[in-house]
């Protein structure tokens, strides 16, 4: 037996796995300095799921794209498979004008019917809804619906919407203008182009940037945490008159950095104590 060619192997070997090692900690060093953590690959969809609904999740030119395949009652909801309490969310979006789109926060899934009680309101989700906060991707400003007493034109991307519960948040029942919102949303969303989403969920708060504008904040603790989800709405606008089938939103560059529950990473939000209309 040649032990000196083993021993040249076995130091071969451990060389090898040392260097394997020390690279593993180097990137490591380099992710909890730089505290980002990418969502997606860019390749496939390893870490999502997708929960509800019937449209198509796809990974093409490094995009994750949720294109319409029909109208129906239910929303499609791609779903990171970790959960989030306390974190900075940014992502790169590309929608079709007459599709609907958003961003679930801290969601939450209902396998079984769920029933809540939120300061004396009770709140029944359905079984098979995802539901919780959704940040809007709403492309059109001829949406009018269940809000054409409040404003001619809507541009609400970025606005904070409460899933099969309390609807609007903000603006909303937590504060906005609806009228303000649509303004600003008119001069900073980006139709048929790329826009940039940032989401910061801290505590109670939670606060909405779109194109490094600040857009909405709450202060609301209903659900404290839960998964990231890309979703795909089953309608369109009243007026586009168009098919829903085969419109897409593409999603990039999604990230995430865990953060403290006392982090202070915002700016002063606009309009922060402006009640909705009635």
């Amino acid at each position: 037996m040649n032990f000196s060619a083993q021993a040249k192997s076995g130091w071969g070997f451990t060389l090898q796995f040392a260097l394997v090692v020390f690279s593993i900690l180097a990137a490591s060093k380099v992710v909890a300095k730089d505290g980002w953590i990418k969502l997606f690959n860019g390749r496939n969809l390893t870490g999502w799921t997708q929960k509800t609904g019937d449209a198509k999740f796809y990974v093409k030119d490094d995009c994750i794209i949720g294109e319409a395949v029909s109208e129906s009652e239910t929303n499609s909801v791609l779903c990171t498979e970790k959960n989030y309490t306390n974190f900075i969310l940014e992502l790169d979006f590309k929608v079709d004008h007459q599709l609907f789109s958003g961003v679930h926060i801290r969601g939450e899934y209902a396998g079984n019917k769920i029933r809540q009680v939120w300061k004396g309101v009770a709140y029944a989700v359905p079984a098979g809804n995802v539901y919780g906060y959704l940040v809007l991707i709403d492309p059109s400003p001829n949406h009018r619906w269940w809000t054409a007493s409040l404003f001619d034109e809507r541009w609400w991307s970025a606005g904070i919407y409460d899933e099969r519960r309390r609807m609007w948040l903000y603006p909303g029942s937590l504060g906005g203008d609806p009228d303000d919102f649509s303004r600003r949303g008119r001069e900073i969303f980006k139709s048929n182009d790329w826009n940039h989403l940032r989401i910061e969920a801290v505590g109670d708060s939670i606060r909405t940037y779109l194109n490094d504008v600040a857009c909405a904040r709450i202060n609301d603790s209903l659900t404290t945490t839960g998964f990231i989800g890309l979703q795909v709405r089953d309608w369109i606008s009243d007026d586009d008159h168009e098919k829903l089938e085969g419109a897409k939103v593409r999603f990039k560059n999604i990230r995430l950095k865990v953060v403290s529950a006392d982090s202070s990473v915002a700016e002063p939000p606009p309009n922060p104590t402006t009640k909705i209309k009635s």
